[in-house]
C-alpha cells in the first residue's frame, strides 16, 4: 500500500514536467522556514500566563525563569538605571525578537505566493505542449503529446496549490504568535517601568 502511494507521487512528479523541480524547491524552502518560525515563536515562556509574578521577578530578576527572565535581567541590569535606558533596552529586545519573526513572515508570504505562480507556469507550458500536439495532426503521437501536456498543466497547478495552502496556515499561526509576542513585550515594558520607577 505504501509502495503504491509512493509510486503515485513519483508518477505525478514525472508527469508534471520540469516545473515540478522548481515546485519541490519552493516547498522545501517554505516548510523549513515555516517550521523554524513556528519553533522560534513558541520557544520560551513569553506569555501572560504568569503575569502575577512579573512584579516579583522585576524586583528580583534572579528568580525570573526562561526567556522572560533573560529579558527582565537584561533590561534592568546595571547601575544608574533610568526610564530611557529601560525603554531603549526593550526596543533592542523588540528588534531582536519581533523583527526576526517579521523577516521570516515576509519570506513565508513570498513563498506562499510563489507556489501557485510556479504552478501556473507549468500550466502554460503544458498548454503549449497540448497545442503542439494539436498542430501535429492526428495519430498516436499527437494524442500522446496532448495527453502529456494536459497532465503537465493539471499536475503543476494542483501541486502549486497543495504546496501553498499549508504555507498559508503556517503564516497565520506565525503572525498570530508574533502579535502575542509584541503584546507581551509591551506589557512587560510597562510593568518594568511602573515597578522600577514607582515614584516617577
Amino acid at each position: 500500500m505504501m509502495g503504491e502511494s509512493l509510486q503515485e507521487v513519483v508518477d505525478i512528479f514525472r508527469n508534471g514536467g520540469p516545473v515540478m523541480m522548481a515546485l519541490a524547491g519552493v516547498a522545501v524552502l517554505l516548510y523549513t522556514t515555516s517550521i523554524a518560525a513556528v519553533i522560534f515563536v513558541l520557544k520560551g515562556n513569553l506569555t501572560t500566563s504568569r503575569r502575577d509574578d512579573w512584579e516579583r521577578w522585576i524586583e528580583n530578576p534572579g528568580e525570573a525563569q526562561g526567556r522572560l527572565g533573560e529579558i527582565i535581567r537584561y533590561t534592568v541590569q546595571g547601575p544608574r538605571l533610568s526610564v530611557k535606558r529601560v525603554q531603549r533596552r526593550f526596543d533592542e529586545v523588540f528588534d531582536v525578537l519581533v523583527r526576526k519573526v517579521d523577516q521570516r513572515l515576509i519570506i513565508i508570504t513570498c513563498l506562499v505566493a510563489a507556489a501557485p505562480m510556479t504552478g501556473l507556469l507549468g500550466t502554460v507550458m503544458g498548454m503549449l505542449a497540448m497545442f503542439d500536439g494539436l498542430s501535429a495532426g492526428g495519430g498516436r503521437q499527437s494524442v500522446e503529446m496532448i495527453s502529456s501536456g494536459m497532465k503537465e498543466a493539471l499536475f503543476t497547478t494542483l501541486t502549486g496549490l497543495v504546496v501553498a495552502l499549508p504555507g498559508m496556515f503556517f503564516a497565520l499561526i506565525v503572525r498570530q504568535k508574533r502579535n502575542q509576542l509584541a503584546t507581551v513585550l509591551s506589557q512587560l515594558q510597562a510593568a518594568t517601568v511602573t515597578t522600577k520607577f514607582k515614584t516617577i
